[in-house]
């Protein structure tokens, strides 16, 4: 028998072991490239180069529907010690956000058990590719997580036990509210939760904080909102239905097809779940004793990430019922339904029942810890993959291929700050284009392009969006890390590089069952390249040896 301190150690090792092969995880495929929103922590570098008196104002201006006083401030820390902005060291230390969010749930945890191995389904939920698009993105590690983090510290030290020192709750709204426009729920939920506790004086003065600093905030801030116009029936049925596929959005995980279904039953089934409980907690007397209403922290947790979903689904919800199922959002989702793992854990005394439920749960996100880190790892190399061809397209072209296509790429002068990474040296450019430039073209090699009209997706695209399909390939290509390189004949120098992606990829089939033919690719792309002809080969290394394959001399590249 294990002694009792080597069990311990044994369990402890079991709850860091998801972490600590996360934190692998982002360290291997965090990119210095910058996407699309983290142009805004680029300006905020500019803005106090230009003038260092700009400091405060770099930190709190607005960024769409937020003040990222947080993702700016790391910005400006890295770019300050590294000399320059460097996208990587922001996303590897933007990790350490997700393991204060780990710390945060443990506190909610305590209060809950004192059994360390129950914890286990928290950190295999967290810590896994769920959250990957959060974690693997400059701007988000340091809004998303963060909000949760600082509502829940501020939460701790709500709680009856914290009364001597419940003043510390007040930095944490604060930080909670400066990483994301959804932190401000923690302001409502926290002063509900005072009086619900019958703290007069701490939510008098909890309420008139609470309106002084939303004056201060909402100084000088615009919304936006959807154009479209709804009926206040259709209005509340579309934020309930937001709200509901809110909750329940972590099951996204199991099929993106079924996307709307399955997030409405899951978050269906934790809403009826938690009523069911409350209304149990209405017909007895325990916990009554001295409050108006007796709700734990655990449980007022819970509401404000429900507060939080709410508050998006308001904004969101309304407009596009997929969107509440956006992979940026899985953090929040995840969050969900850790607390609603702990809160039914709350509820059972029963230590048999207990021990079903942990083997339940711990089950479960074992199985969709393992299901998304094979789910979403073509997903993460093909984004990759997309950054490091803007890495070399923006130096050479002045724009991205792969982004900013709802809006002008910046100039150069805008990344002063900021080294592109050199992914794909001359000499790899240059040997692509002479081996393709000596091929004779093989007429069984398919390449065919389509301007997209789907007014849905792209119709505010600033330029037409080109469909290109490649396939009939000989065997031999690989299906990975693939290019297609346009090059003008006029300028032989520098093509434009093209990220690829497997055509109607099915990643359950390939695990499965990997396929053995050659692979077909696609691409969707803005077209920014320069209207004309071009050759078109594929490109990629093979053992650190450039290798190319020409599939045609003369591919046009029109709009409409």
């Amino acid at each position: 028998m294990l002694s009792s301190s080597l069990r311990f150690y044994f369990r402890l090792l079991l709850v860091l072991i998801p972490i600590i092969v996360f934190g692998a995880y982002i360290v291997k495929n965090a990119v210095n490239v910058p996407y699309d929103d983290d142009e805004a922590l680029l300006i905020s570098i500019n803005l106090i180069h230009d003038n260092s008196r700009n400091l405060f104002h770099a930190l709190v201006l607005q960024h769409n529907d937020h003040r990222i006083f947080f993702s700016r401030l790391a910005a400006i820390l890295i770019g300050f010690f590294n000399g320059e902005m460097n996208f990587r060291t922001m996303i590897i230390c933007g990790y350490l956000n997700l393991i204060l969010l780990g710390h945060a749930l443990y506190l909610v945890f305590r209060t809950v058990s004192n059994r360390l191995i129950f914890f286990l389904p928290v950190t295999l939920l967290v810590f896994s590719p769920l959250v990957y698009v959060v974690h693997l993105w400059s701007i988000t590690a340091f809004e998303q997580t963060l909000a949760i983090t600082f509502s829940l510290y501020s939460l701790y030290f709500l709680q009856a036990s914290k009364q001597k020192i419940w003043y510390l709750s007040i930095p944490f709204v604060v930080a909670a509210t400066l990483a994301n426009l959804d932190g401000l729920s923690i302001i409502p939920v926290g002063l509900v939760w005072l009086i619900l506790q019958k703290r007069t004086r701490e939510s008098l003065i909890f309420g008139v904080f609470s309106v002084g600093y939303l004056f201060i905030f909402f100084q000088g801030f615009n919304f936006s909102f959807s154009s479209e116009s709804f009926t206040l029936s259709q209005t509340i049925w579309l934020i309930f239905r937001g709200f509901v596929s809110f909750t329940g959005s972590i099951v996204k995980v199991l099929s993106d097809s079924h996307i709307y279904i399955l997030s409405l039953t899951a978050g269906g089934f934790f809403l009826v779940i938690y009523l069911l409980f409350s209304v149990k907690k209405f017909t007895t007397s325990e916990g009554w004793k001295d409050v108006l209403f007796p709700v734990s922290f655990v449980e007022i947790s819970f509401l404000k990430l429900l507060a939080c979903g709410f508050m998006i689904a308001m904004g969101r919800g309304m407009s596009n019922i997929d969107s509440m199922a956006a992979m940026r959002f899985q953090v929040y989702s995840v969050s969900i339904c850790v607390l609603f793992y702990l809160f039914v854990l709350s509820n059972i005394k029963n230590k048999k029942l207990q021990n079903s439920l942990f083997l339940v749960f711990s089950l479960t996100a074992l199985s969709l810890n393992f299901w998304s880190y094979a789910k979403y790892e073509d997903a993460v190399a093909e984004h990759n993959d997309e950054l490091k061809v803007d890495s070399y397209n923006f130096p050479n072209h002045t724009f991205f291929i792969h982004q900013y296509a709802k809006s002008e790429d910046h100039d150069k002068p805008f990344f002063s700050h900021y080294t592109f990474p050199e992914y794909f040296s001359e000499s790899e450019i240059q040997l692509w284009n002479e081996q393709s430039a000596s091929q004779d073209l093989n007429t069984q090699n398919m390449i065919k392009t389509s301007i997209i009209e789907d007014k849905s997706r792209y119709g505010e695209y600033k330029y037409p969006v080109l469909n290109i399909e490649i396939d009939h390939l000989p065997a031999g290509i690989p299906g990975k890390e693939v290019y297609l390189m346009l090059s003008d004949r006029m300028k032989m120098d520098k093509p434009y590089l093209i990220a690829l992606r497997l055509h109607n990829n099915n990643w359950l089939r390939n695990l499965l069952k990997p396929d053995t033919l050659p692979p077909s690719f696609s691409a969707i792309i803005p077209q920014k390249m320069p209207q004309g002809m071009y050759s078109a080969a594929l490109c990629w290394t093979e053992n650190g040896i450039p290798k190319s394959l020409l599939i045609a001399k003369d591919f046009a590249v029109k709009a409409n």
